[in-house]
Parts: C-alpha cells; sequence; structure tokens
C-alpha cells in the first residue's frame, strides 16, 4: 500500500510539474508570427526566433516524459472506477508520448546544428509543415484523452471540479489544434485551461492518494 501511494504522490507531482512545463513551453512559442513564405524571409524567420524555438523544444522534452509516471499513477487510482473508460483515456494519452517525442525531434532540427549540415529552405518548410501537422495531431490525442478521463473523474474520490474542468480543457485542446483558425487571445486560454487541469489533478492526486486506494 505504501509503495502505491508513493507512485500516486510520485505521478502527483510530474503531472503537476507537466502541466506548469507546457504552458511555459507554449509561451515560447506565443509572441512567434507565422512562418513566412519567402525563402529569404522564412530563414531570417529561423534566425530571429531560434532562442524561442530552442526553449520551446527543451520544455517540450521535459514535460513529455514527466507525463510517464503521471500516466502509471491516474491508471491506478481510476482503473477501479472505470477499467474501460480509464484504459481507453490512459491509452490516449501514452498514445502523445511518441508523437512528443517526435516533434522534439522536428523542432531540435530547425534550431540545432547537425555535424554543420545547412538545409535549404524547401527542408525547412517541409520540417515545419510537419511539425504543425504534429501539433494538431498531438492536441486532438490529448483533448480525446481529457475528456474520456474526466467522466471517471467525476466518480473518483477527485471530485467532480476536477471533472467538469477536464472537460472544459478537453473541448478547448480540440478547438486549439486548429490554431490557424482561432485567434491568439482563444489559444491563450485553451493552453491555460488546459495546464491548469493538469496540475488541479496532480494536486488532488496529492491530496488524495490514500483515500484513493482505499485506506
Amino acid at each position: 500500500m505504501k509503495q502505491n501511494i508513493g507512485v500516486i504522490r510520485f505521478g502527483g507531482i510530474a503531472l503537476i510539474l507537466s502541466g506548469i512545463l507546457f504552458l511555459a513551453q507554449y509561451l515560447f512559442l506565443l509572441p512567434m508570427p507565422s512562418p513566412p513564405l519567402t525563402d529569404a524571409e522564412l530563414m531570417a524567420w529561423l534566425r530571429e526566433w531560434r532562442f524561442n524555438l530552442s526553449m520551446a523544444d527543451e520544455l517540450l522534452f521535459f514535460a513529455t516524459l514527466l507525463l510517464i509516471p503521471s500516466i502509471v499513477a491516474v491508471y491506478r487510482l481510476l482503473v477501479k472506477v472505470e477499467p474501460v473508460k480509464a484504459s481507453l483515456g490512459c491509452g490516449l494519452l501514452a498514445v502523445v508520448i511518441p508523437v512528443h517525442l517526435f516533434l522534439v525531434i522536428i523542432l531540435g532540427r530547425l534550431v540545432y546544428p547537425v555535424y554543420d549540415l545547412e538545409l535549404p529552405p524547401d527542408i525547412y518548410k517541409l520540417v515545419l509543415s510537419i511539425y504543425y501537422g504534429g501539433m494538431h495531431s498531438a492536441a486532438l490525442i490529448l483533448g480525446a484523452a481529457a475528456i474520456v478521463l474526466c467522466f471517471v473523474v467525476r466518480k473518483s474520490v477527485m471530485g467532480k471540479p476536477v471533472a467538469y474542468l477536464g472537460l472544459v480543457a478537453g473541448i478547448l485542446e480540440l478547438v486549439s489544434s486548429y490554431s490557424w483558425l482561432i485567434g491568439t487571445a482563444l489559444m491563450v486560454v485553451c493552453q491555460l485551461v488546459f495546464s491548469a487541469w493538469l496540475v488541479l489533478l496532480g494536486l488532488r492526486m496529492l491530496g488524495r492518494s490514500k483515500e484513493a486506494l482505499g485506506s
């Protein structure tokens, strides 16, 4: 039992940190305008925003790794409530991990030199299109995971407020996947709410770990 409580608490802490890092990662990308279309402007854009891209890349890496213990802890807490939905929700979260790690490699190729190999503008455009397409897919998966998990969280000891926030966060995450169609203000709200849900869920995991395991 003590070992299980330790796993839950560690997962809760990891989830809190992950939520904070995901928000920080987005804040580095927030001031960046859309990539320009012409070759010369694109290369200048990459040079101008190299620091923001590199910081977003590093933060995405650590935020994603912190999801691993978080998913294990969430699954242990929720599997006894509704096994099918808990498995589906946690499975969707797990799918995001390799997607994000692949995007870390893609984003890193924009800012980190590899044996001093220089890429032509057309290749950079391909890399950027893969990155934005991958983020679109990841946001859709995260939104679906949050929506599924909120129905299980609602019946758990973590409480209905966390579940309701998870439902809102999931819907907004689905909306944020279409970043080119919505304004910056709405994107900020989407990312803020989703990160707040991760942090709140982690806090509730810390506070209710013993109760959730039936002690």
